[in-house]
């Protein structure tokens, strides 16, 4: 490398690998997150202990050095009943940490992820540079890992850079053929580098074992340069290095690996002042889980279920998903294929590169579909930016030259705010998928199949149909329950998700704030305010009627279709929700528009949404003039969709009385409500009190069903229920 190409990478080096000293963490969350808690609190262990055992000591010193409470998710093991107790993390990377966090604490866990990080660019600039410019190499290295969420996971107390390290280290060493010298001319030093590669993969493969199919296309060079015993070296070298790995485990916790023949899990820390308090959470691990061996691999060894609809559905998310898109979270990966397929010709070797890289992809999406992505803490891909060097070594020469600012300018818009907020932004209703918000993130597709592991959106059911929105958009409100609050001055998206397609949509609207425009578009059919009144709206609301011409997507859950429809709402205005001591309430909520979801058409009007049978009821026969009947329905819902006594449309069990000619009385009965939502074909019971006519005589009660301010079910055709009941005057009942 010539004399000012070496000056500026050590210029950047010191600057990335030493500023890490003088940050303050932890960012957001304000607390140690995701696997975190497990591999810093095993990296002070063995810094102070040399052990990986998780005493008491260990666990106030983790939480002295950062004292941010809760911790959660501290995973730990034990073989004996939660006697020994021990980290269940691998131990590699906090090893190799150790002696940095020992003098700088945990920000000598981030310069060493760093250092990692400036070994990578200079790995890939050195390979580069054997067939482009040492500038324009070392640029394209620099930009290809720093615009990226590699730069992200340096700051994470985590091994996803340790991982990275290996695997490039492994292609680097295979790859890259070095300018003979008098130094690197010998078989000796060939050899050296062979067996040192083959032994630097066995690092990320302790870890996770699908990154043994990066050494594909590693063992494949080696075979075709050196020859079947270079290729044998190469095996046997990374076999040792893996028997040594597991073997040094054994001596530290008993076992090769964290994850074999143990009982693992995590405990939160709320409160760990004394060792009864780490005991008591111990014990309530053991409570929850019991002894059992739980979180082991031997998912790995298991033959998979693939849904081949939800395959489909992820690999589109893997691709371009707004929180683990490829090509927004990897953009010079896009960049380094695109090179790697102009180029004339392109080596068998780095095909196998790229298969390697989706076999890794796939490996996570087919057995843990629900958690391909990296689980309850990511950014992007967590599981598979550890294989994202083997895009740089696809690339050859970089041609044209205008493609590496090209790369730059695509980067900048899609990972400037991830790479100077590495810690994570402070917004409203924070999350570390805040950037998510921006440009141009929002204009890629939410990923439905993982939602429930997708921080800043919240959903609520109602009537069969989940509404799902940001948390700093959309809200439920305490004062309205079954109505979601829009924020107002703002354009916002609502997923509407249903197991049906939706032909039409009836939502009830009301604004909130004085002044206030609003506009509703479903599926190409739009309503602007002022709305026409309809038959269902209460006052100082409107009834809107939205005809979607189609769904915009479809997604899958647990191998069931699930219709997407996407509701934008835009307003002028909004107001703060207010308590009733006329002060806003916490957290703060800024209102446009509140919208409830009245259901479908059919719905409201069908039939087939309307039946019930009724199984027993169980009531006295007589009852005093004026006084309570106390009555036990039974009933079975044996219509198309759930029954709810919460929403704008609740669903009770009411009834009326008729008197000796069958005349209705003019007072209807009390309402009953259900004590939780009643599924299609299942059976509720509900304790009704019963209000008898204040006139003595002969009466039938009519047990009916109701739908609020839409109709009674036996006006839709459905089953009544009955009794005969004698009304006794007052004195009478009370001499009886």
């Amino acid at each position: 490398m010539a004399r000012t190409a070496r000056l500026a990478f050590l210029s950047l080096s010191l600057l990335l690998v030493l500023f890490p000293l003088g940050i303050v963490r932890p960012g957001w969350p304000p607390t140690l997150k995701a696997d975190e808690p497990a591999y810093y609190g095993m990296a002070l262990s063995l810094a102070h202990d040399l052990d990986v055992h998780c005493d008491f000591e260990d666990v106030r010193r983790l939480v002295n050095s950062h004292p941010f409470l809760p911790i959660n998710n501290l995973i730990l093991m034990s073989d004996d009943g939660w006697q020994t107790v021990y980290y269940g993390k691998p131990y590699v990377f906090s090893l190799v940490a150790a002696p940095a966090v020992r003098l700088f604490g945990e920000h000598g866990m981030v310069a060493v992820n760093m250092l990692m990080l400036v070994a990578m660019i200079w790995m890939g600039a050195t390979y580069l540079s054997r067939f482009n410019r040492q500038s324009v190499a070392l640029l394209f290295a620099a930009g290809f890992f720093i615009l990226s969420t590699a730069f992200v996971y340096v700051f994470w107390l985590q091994p996803e850079i340790f991982n990275m390290f290996s695997i490039a280290a492994c292609l680097f060493l295979a790859f890259h053929e070095p300018e003979a010298t008098p130094r690197t001319a010998g078989s000796r030093y060939r050899l050296l580098r062979v067996l040192a590669s083959g032994a630097v993969l066995a690092l990320a493969v302790y870890n996770k074992p699908a990154f043994a199919a990066m050494g594909l296309p590693a063992l494949w060079v080696v075979y075709r340069r050196r020859g079947l015993k270079a290729a044998g070296a190469w095996l046997a070298a990374a076999a040792l290095a893996l028997g040594l790995l597991a073997g040094l485990g054994y001596a530290l916790s008993g076992h090769p690996s964290a994850y074999l023949g143990v009982a693992r899990g995590g405990v939160r820390l709320e409160d760990p002042a004394s060792p009864e308090d780490y005991l008591r959470e111990m014990r309530a691990f053991v409570e929850r889980r019991g002894d059992e061996t739980v979180n082991a691999w031997t998912w790995i060894f298991r033959i998979p279920e693939i849904d081949v609809d939800g395959l489909r559905e992820n690999l589109g998310y893997f691709l371009w998903g707004r929180h683990t898109g490829l090509i927004l979270y990897t953009p010079l990966a896009v960049l380094a294929f695109g090179l790697f397929l102009l180029a004339t010709p392109r080596s068998g070797s780095r095909w196998l590169v790229v298969l390697s890289m989706a076999i890794v992809g796939l490996f996570f999406i087919i057995f843990i579909p629900f958690n391909w992505h990296g689980g309850g803490g990511f950014v992007g891909n967590r599981y598979f930016i550890a294989v994202y060097p083997g895009f740089l070594f696809l690339v050859t020469r970089i041609r044209p030259l205008w493609s590496v600012p090209a790369g730059f300018a695509v980067g900048a818009l899609s990972l400037g705010p991830l790479v100077f907020t590495p810690f994570g932004a402070p917004v409203p209703s924070p999350t570390l998928q805040a950037h998510t918000r921006n440009f141009p993130f929002r204009h890629f597709p939410l990923e439905l199949s993982i939602k429930r592991n997708v921080p800043g959106y919240s959903g609520t059911n109602l009537g069969g149909v989940r509404l799902l929105g940001r948390t700093d958009r959309v809200r439920t409100s305490a004062r309205q329950p079954g109505r979601v609050w829009i924020q107002g001055g703002t354009k916002s998206e609502i997923y509407l998700l249903t197991g049906v397609p939706l032909e039409g949509v009836v939502l009830e609207v009301e604004s909130l704030a004085p002044d206030n425009d609003i506009r509703l578009e479903l599926g190409g059919d739009e309503r602007t305010s002022p709305f026409e009144a309809g038959r269902y709206g209460r006052e100082g609301t409107a009834v809107v009627t939205l005809e979607p011409e189609g769904y915009d997507r479809v997604s899958f859950d647990d191998g069931k279709p699930v219709f997407v429809y996407t509701l934008e709402v835009a307003t002028s205005n909004g107001r703060a929700e207010l308590g009733k001591n006329g002060k806003p309430l916490l957290p703060f909520v800024y209102g446009g528009v509140a919208i409830a979801y009245l259901g479908r058409h059919e719905q409201l009007e069908g039939e087939a949404h309307h039946r019930v049978a009724w199984v027993s009821v169980t009531a006295d026969p007589r009852v005093a003039a004026g006084g309570t009947l106390p009555l036990v329905a039974e009933v079975r819902n044996t219509g198309e969709s759930a029954w709810s006594s919460e929403g704008p449309l609740p669903v009770y069990l009411a009834y009326r009385w008729l008197d000796a000619d069958g005349r209705k009385l003019e007072r209807e009965g009390v309402r009953s409500a259900f004590a939780k939502e009643v599924e299609p074909d299942k059976k509720a019971k509900v304790a009704m009190e019963i209000r008898a006519p204040e006139a003595p005589g002969r009466y039938t009660l009519v047990l009916d069903l109701v739908r609020e301010r839409v109709t009674w079910f036996s006006r839709r055709g459905a089953d009544v229920h009955e009794l005969a009941v004698e009304v006794t005057p007052a004195q009478t009942a009370a001499e009886s």
